[in-house]
């Protein structure tokens, strides 16, 4: 994992643009949110914090 992503729910409007923008498959929908299904898979790219219109994910770099 390159980097820790977390969302904020309290932002997320349930666009689905995060998952559409993980090419990587760590975003999946859930019931009626994003949820970060499988962190180990992060190429660390940043589509989904960029693709989020509310700047609802958070990504925490990992060293």
């Amino acid at each position: 994992m390159i980097a820790e992503i977390r969302v904020n729910y309290e932002r997320c409007t349930g666009c689905k643009e995060c998952v559409k923008a993980c090419t990587y498959g760590v975003l999946e929908w859930f019931e009626d949110r994003p949820i970060v299904a499988n962190p180990n898979n992060c190429g660390g790219c940043r589509e989904c914090q960029k693709s989020c219109p509310q700047d609802a994910i958070v990504i925490i770099s990992k060293k």
